[in-house]
């Protein structure tokens, strides 16, 4: 464990660096090896990356002053006085074959610390998506409105008020800063990253669902899984810009091998599979990414291994940031005021249109603290969006059909799952997930699997203007 503290006195930003130095005649190399760091917050660990191997970066951080040829493992900024402390792990990778080597292998590394002073780092992608989208003011409770102006009343009839039409970029709070995110029918957010470097298959359950593996059909309880081309060698990634974290990066949220996908089937859809979010749901805890104190979901087990087979065995992998992502299962309490058993949280932040709005809806981008064993706060390479980031971009509850940038259509196969808890009924877990409206549903219903990252350069985008015919483009660094 180690202690890092500042001393900050006046109106001064820092710009600072975490980084590890291979030191000494390491005996095994750096490719065999795992860095993990965390932060302590009382008895409580905070990832602030997932697990990476040793690697070198090309170049230095002239914001931080972090030479290269070094590993960067965290960055951020300070403006007052801090006494942190961390704790790194090293590991031999699980892959790393040690037949033969001799025993007594050693490696060793420095642990670095670098800050400068200066105006808070700003990705230039950053700069060009606030030079393109000026930033729009909040309407008055307008999160009772999809962005289309849509909203209903306690009779569920869906009603329209033209003056709660919302379309740009908006800005709030995260727990890392300022958060720049785009809501409504906005069409200039398209990115393209990544490629599939190999044909991609997924397995089909002679129905709708579709499974990154045979065992993960087999394990649905499917006898007839046959394999389905998902995307070939040399296929585009493409995805929608959710919005820019408050660290700088981008949060993007896969929208398939086309700027413009049809969804009229998985494999010309913004989807990587259609799976449940989890084999069990008698019991709230199946509501959580993760449950039982870590046990994944069925569904990130998905998602993780897609990425896994994917971006995580590319270039771009150093440029897919551990992100926070955020299953909120806090706030678990009686739910017969919104009809059910049992709501989360979410349900009060969010599905205010069953109450009549007693109370304004109110989506936010901090996760709260949870005392469950299941869901929580996440650091992670990739995960599932969240029902108040659909709410920010502009979609509503309760059958109100809107037309945000992330409704893939009215396609009765187009439902995606988000990684928020919803609510329990009669002890069925189900989580928030959205097509042209949010809704919840139980968690062993099949659905779609949408990934989303954070992603991070120094670069900013090699081209493109965002729109989809012309999307920006981001190159490996």
């Amino acid at each position: 464990m180690s202690n890092i503290s500042s001393t900050i006195v006046g109106n001064v930003n820092i710009n600072y660096e975490i980084s590890a130095k291979e030191v000494g005649e390491s005996t095994i190399a750096g490719s065999n090896i795992k860095l993990y760091l965390t932060k302590l917050n009382g008895s409580e660990e905070e990832p602030l990356m997932t697990p990476e191997t040793y690697h070198e970066e090309s170049e230095e951080n002239t914001y931080t002053g972090r030479p290269a040829g070094e590993m960067s493992l965290y960055k951020g900024s300070m403006n007052s006085s801090e006494n942190n402390n961390y704790r790194l792990r090293m590991y031999v990778d699980e892959n790393y074959n040690p037949q033969g080597d001799g025993g007594g292998l050693t490696f060793s590394v420095r642990i670095n610390v670098y800050g400068l002073a200066g105006e808070k780092y700003v990705p230039e992608t950053t700069k060009t998506l606030l030079a393109a989208n000026p930033v729009q003011e909040e309407k008055t409770n307008m999160f009772n409105y999809a962005s289309n102006g849509n909203y209903t009343n306690l009779n569920y009839d869906e009603l329209n008020d033209p003056n709660y039409i919302t379309n740009g970029l908006y800005s709030t709070e995260d727990e890392d800063g300022t958060s720049y995110y785009f809501r409504g029918n906005v069409e200039n957010n398209n990115v393209q990253f990544g490629e599939y470097e190999s044909d991609y298959y997924v397995y089909n359950n002679g129905y709708s669902n579709y499974y990154q593996t045979l065992e993960s059909c087999e394990e649905s309880g499917w006898d007839n899984c046959s394999p389905v081309k998902l995307a070939s060698t040399g296929d585009k990634m493409y995805w929608k810009i959710v919005r820019v974290n408050g660290d700088g990066s981008l949060r993007l949220i896969y929208n398939g091998t086309s700027a413009s996908p049809s969804n009229s089937e998985l494999t010309s859809s913004y989807a990587v599979g259609r799976v449940p979010y989890n084999l069990n749901s008698d019991g709230p805890k199946y509501s959580g990414y993760t449950y039982d104190n870590g046990v994944d979901s069925f569904i990130k087990r998905e998602v993780d291994t897609w990425y896994q087979n994917t971006l995580g065995k590319s270039n771009y992998d150093r440029m897919v940031t551990s992100g926070r992502f955020c299953s909120d299962s806090s706030g678990y309490q009686d739910g017969s005021a919104f009809g059910v058993s049992n709501v989360f949280a979410s349900m009060i932040r969010l599905g205010q249109s069953m109450t009549n709005f007693a109370s304004p809806n109110a989506p936010t981008l901090k996760c709260p603290a949870t005392s469950e064993s299941y869901g929580g706060s996440y650091r992670l390479k990739a995960g599932l969006i969240t029902a108040d980031e659909l709410a920010l971009a502009g979609e509503s509850s309760c059958y109100v059909v809107g037309n945000s940038y992330l409704n893939p259509g009215d396609n009765d196969l187009a439902w995606y799952w988000s990684m928020t808890p919803a609510f329990s009924f009669f002890d069925d877990a189900s989580v928030w997930n959205e097509k042209d409206f949010l809704n919840r549903y139980n968690v062993n219903n099949p659905y779609g699997a949408r990934p989303v990252i954070n992603v991070t350069t120094d670069n900013g985008f090699a081209s493109g203007d965002g729109s989809v015919e012309n999307p920006y483009i981001l190159n490996a660094d």
